[in-house]
C-alpha cells in the first residue's frame, strides 16, 4: 500500500526527467541579448558599408569629371557616406518602370477581351518561347542597363570603383539571360512565380543587378552634376580669381576658372567649358600658400527665395 501524499512511478520518472534536463540555450536572457546586439552589428556594418559605397561612387564619378583624383580630397567618411542620397532617385528607375508595365497590361486586358484571348492563344501556340519573350520584357531594363554600363565603360574607360561596378554588372546580366531561357525552355516558369515561391538564384541575381543598376545610374547622374558645374548653369557655379602672392607667378592661364572644390589648403579649380563639354577637361590644384586672396562670384544669380515669394504674394492686391 502507497504512503499518502507519496509520488506515483510516473510522477517520480517526470520528475526525474525534468530535473535531468537543461534549461534552452535560447532561452536564456543574456543569450537573447546578445543575439540582438550581433543582429544589430551586422546590420550596422552592412548599412553604414553600403551607404558609403554608393558615396564613393558620386564622388569618384562627380569629381573624375572633372579631372580631379578624387581620392587625393581625403574627404571624412561621413561625408561620403552623405552623398548617397542621389542613390534614391536611381533606385526608383526599375520599380517605376515594371509598374508602368504592369499598369498597361491592367489597362489592356481589362478592357480588351481580344488581347487576353490573343495572349492566351500566343501562350498555346508559342509555348517556352512566349514564355522567354515574357521574362525578358521583365527583365529587360536591367539587362539593358548591364549592357550599355559595360559598352560605356569600354568606351570612356571608368575609373576603379566604376570600372568593377560596370564589369560585375554586366557579369551578371549575361547570367540572367541565361537563367532566364532555362527557366523558359526547361522548367516552363516565369521569373515572377520564381521570386514568389522564394527561390535563391532569381532573388540574387534580380537583387544584384538591381543594386549595381543603381550604384552605375548615380555615377551617371555625378556625371551630368559635373558637366552643369563645369558650364556655369548649376546652382553652385562660382567664378574663381586669384591674386597671387608676392614672388609667385601666375601659372595658371588666362581662362575663366571655376571652383570645384577646397580640400586640405587647397583650391580645386576646373576650365570652365562651353557647350557640349570637354571629355578631358583642365584642372589646376592651388596651394593656399599661394595665394594672398581669392575672388569667388556666382556665376547665376541667386533665385528669389521662399520667404521672398510669399512676401510678394501678400503685398500684391487681391483685385490684380
Amino acid at each position: 500500500m502507497r504512503p499518502t501524499g507519496a509520488p506515483s512511478a510516473g510522477q517520480a520518472g517526470a520528475t526525474a526527467v525534468a530535473a535531468e534536463t537543461p534549461p534552452a540555450v535560447a532561452s536564456s536572457p543574456g543569450f537573447g541579448a546578445a543575439q540582438r546586439l550581433v543582429e544589430s552589428a551586422v546590420v550596422a556594418v552592412a548599412t553604414s558599408t553600403g551607404l558609403y559605397l554608393v558615396g564613393s561612387v558620386y564622388i569618384d564619378a562627380y569629381y573624375g569629371r572633372m579631372s580631379i583624383d578624387a581620392s587625393s580630397l581625403d574627404f571624412a567618411p561621413p561625408y561620403v557616406a552623405l552623398q548617397s542620397a542621389h542613390v534614391l532617385q536611381s533606385l526608383l528607375e526599375y520599380p517605376s518602370t515594371l509598374f508602368v508595365f504592369f499598369l498597361i497590361y491592367r489597362a489592356l486586358s481589362s478592357r480588351m477581351g481580344r488581347m487576353r484571348e490573343w495572349y492566351e492563344r500566343a501562350r498555346a501556340r508559342l509555348g517556352r518561347f512566349f514564355l522567354l519573350l515574357v521574362n525578358g520584357i521583365i527583365v529587360s531594363p536591367l539587362v539593358a542597363a548591364a549592357w550599355q554600363a559595360g559598352l560605356d565603360e569600354a568606351e570612356t574607360g571608368a575609373s576603379s570603383v566604376l570600372g568593377e561596378v560596370a564589369g560585375l554588372m554586366g557579369t551578371l546580366g549575361t547570367l540572367l539571360v541565361l537563367y532566364l531561357i532555362w527557366l523558359s525552355l526547361g522548367p516552363r516558369r516565369d521569373i515572377v512565380s520564381e521570386v514568389r515561391d522564394r527561390k535563391i538564384v532569381p532573388i540574387a541575381l534580380l537583387f544584384a543587378l538591381y543594386l549595381l543598376d543603381a550604384l552605375v545610374a548615380t555615377a551617371d547622374g555625378a556625371s551630368e552634376d559635373a558637366v552643369l558645374l563645369m558650364t556655369g548653369q548649376a546652382d553652385a557655379s562660382t567664378a574663381v580669381e586669384f591674386v597671387w602672392s608676392d614672388g609667385v607667378a601666375a601659372s595658371l592661364p588666362n581662362e575663366e576658372w571655376l571652383l570645384a572644390t577646397m580640400r586640405g589648403g587647397i583650391y580645386y579649380v576646373v576650365e570652365r567649358q562651353l557647350e557640349p563639354p570637354s571629355r578631358r577637361p583642365v584642372s589646376y590644384a592651388v596651394p593656399v600658400e599661394s595665394v594672398d586672396a581669392v575672388r569667388l562670384q556666382r556665376v547665376n544669380e541667386a533665385d528669389a527665395g521662399f520667404e521672398e515669394t510669399i512676401v510678394e504674394m501678400m503685398a500684391t492686391p487681391a483685385g490684380r
